[in-house]
């Protein structure tokens, strides 16, 4: 039986999202045919692997990809009653941290606690546009660069494979791909025609339910799909209350200051565990970086 699923706090979270999406002044641009739930994970510094929680809203004319956990944490900070729950959560994180420093728990064990302090996830927000043939895409480099580009809306040349799987109840067919750097392999589903995927991901003859990198360093994995009749808003504002207004910018720039912001982030780390006598032999920094590397 198709497991056409999507959890009850997914569903809810949607409906109670609608007049806050729009008290941010975000314009409904298209109504979605499909809301998919995407696991979305990357190699992280505090962690092995960092989990968010995707959505790609497949729309009549567009799509928009981006990250619940962030809208989510924006919504709650928009009153004083849920800033004063992320200030609780961030003490209790501290707490935690102080704890299981007392008690002599290993760094990593340390970096996991640190690693639940609230905060927003993904900032990419991508959009297909499908009769234009158009891809937008909004971004941030830390605070050094909250913008957008318009990327190529060029699928990725996908080697389509004879291998098969069952996932979610739906047939599962595999493709490969090189693509900006890294090497990825996917699963698509013919089952859902749907020409769209998580990410910039598309291309395919079905809709993209896993894809990751050879090196496991980024995945996106479908959890649940529903048929839902939900405006799509256009993020006219960034998620930030000191930088509201995206900044034009190019892919590439916007590449290189997320690289420089993730060496700069693990450096800083390395200074702060070295300072009180904890070993930074497993921080390389060459192991993080962004998920497209042909912007050197």
């Amino acid at each position: 039986m198709k497991q056409l699923i999507l959890t009850l706090t997914l569903f809810c979270t949607i409906l109670n999202s609608y007049s806050q999406e729009e008290q941010f002044g975000w314009q409904p641009i298209d109504t979605t045919v499909f809301v998919c739930q995407y696991d979305y994970y990357k190699r992280s510094i505090l962690t092995p692997r960092k989990r968010d929680d995707m959505r790609l809203e497949i729309g009549h004319n567009l799509s928009k990809f981006y990250s619940q956990k962030t809208v989510d944490q924006l919504i709650l900070s928009s009153t004083p009653e849920g800033r004063k729950i992320i200030g609780e959560r961030t003490n209790d994180v501290f707490k935690r941290h102080a704890q299981a420093a007392a008690q002599g728990k290993s760094d990593a064990e340390k970096l996991l606690i640190m690693s639940k302090i609230p905060g927003l996830a993904s900032e990419c927000i991508v959009y297909k546009n499908y009769p234009k043939g158009e891809m937008y895409v909004q971004d941030a480099a830390g605070r050094s660069l909250i913008g957008y580009y318009t990327d190529d809306y060029i699928p990725q040349d996908w080697q389509i494979e004879p291998d098969t799987m069952t996932y979610l109840g739906y047939h599962c067919q595999k493709a490969t791909c090189t693509w900006r750097g890294r090497d990825y392999v996917a699963w698509f589903t013919p089952e859902i025609p749907v020409n769209d995927g998580p990410m910039k991901f598309f291309g395919l003859p079905g809709l993209i339910v896993k894809v990751a990198d050879t090196d496991n360093a980024y995945s996106f994995e479908l959890k649940g799909i529903e048929k839902l009749n939900k405006p799509i808003y256009f993020n006219t504002k960034t998620f930030s209350k000191n930088y509201p207004d995206f900044e034009p910018t190019t892919r590439c720039e916007m590449l290189k200051k997320q690289s420089r912001s993730y060496k700069n982030r693990i450096r800083a780390i390395k200074r702060d565990m070295s300072r009180l006598g904890e070993s930074t032999d497993d921080l390389d920094e060459s192991m993080y970086d962004v998920q497209e590397l042909d912007c050197k």
